[in-house]
């Protein structure tokens, strides 16, 4: 009988096992996964309820800060997952102007109105999926922020990079990470300058900071390695870079989760 029951057992749980999704991505802080399940199913990640997109796509990012495991759920069918965390650094960046970190009372209401905005671009656009199996890097440079890091501004502390920065000479072309849609093209904002936010669809973005020109227009699809824009140091810059920040909704993402992970 007890020689039955550990057959059934093992029985049982290879066939849960060959019925589970395969899921792409990183799991790991910053991280983002993306799988296949049938559009009846439902599923939840740590009890919170995700998502369904047409034929079957879900899509999760971890953030900067995530459990040790993580949980899906599938009609009740449950299977964990190790996250991989993450050590961040501290930068501290000098030279900024004052107003840049200390803006006045007329410089915040622009400040809450660029903010509406791109909160605004992060609601869900494009219910496809418009991003493609890997992400590239949008601009040849030097690696100058990291995403996750403590940013210490003229010797105040801030809020964490949500983010990379890649430094390179003003001009320098920066292309399509991905394919996707122009959401918002916007000039001159305080913190960011010229910015262009695409949307990839599923909720997916990317901000592109700090830009000297735009080639595109809002609304235009674009294709993976695309010119979209040249690199500059407008808004809060003390130097030409650009800044590439990813958003799954209100979750930042690590860039380097989609060029180094494949998200089929």
């Amino acid at each position: 009988m007890i020689v039955l029951f550990f057959l059934f057992f093992l029985y049982f749980n290879f066939a849960y096992s060959s019925e589970f999704p395969s899921i792409n991505g990183c799991f790991c802080e910053g991280g983002i996964i993306t799988g296949l399940i049938s559009d009846d199913d439902q599923l939840k990640i740590n009890n919170e309820k995700i998502m369904i997109f047409e034929n079957g796509r879900f899509i999760y990012a971890f953030g900067r800060k995530s459990k040790n495991f993580i949980k899906l759920d599938i009609n009740g069918e449950i299977k964990e997952f190790s996250v991989k965390k993450k050590k961040y650094k501290v930068e501290n960046i000098k030279g900024l102007p004052r107003n840049k970190v200390e803006p006045s009372k007329k410089e915040i209401e622009r400040i809450f109105i660029d903010r509406n905005l791109i909160k605004k671009a992060k609601e869900i656009g494009s219910k496809k999926k418009l991003f493609g199996k890997k992400f590239i890097l949008p601009a040849e440079g030097r690696l100058s922020g990291v995403y996750g890091s403590q940013r210490i501004l003229n010797s105040k502390p801030r809020s964490p990079h949500a983010g990379i920065d890649i430094a390179a000479k003003e001009g320098t072309q920066v292309v399509a990470p991905s394919s996707g849609i122009i959401k918002i093209v916007s000039k001159n904002m305080f913190f960011t300058g010229n910015t262009i936010i695409m949307d990839h669809g599923l909720g997916l973005i990317s901000i592109f900071a700090h830009l000297k020109e735009i080639s595109i227009k809002q609304g235009e699809y674009v294709q993976q390695g695309q010119k979209i824009g040249t690199i500059g140091m407008t808004g809060r810059a003390t130097g030409p870079h650009l800044h590439w920040g990813v958003y799954l909704e209100k979750k930042s993402v690590d860039p380097f989760a989609l060029v180094n992970f494949e998200l089929d």
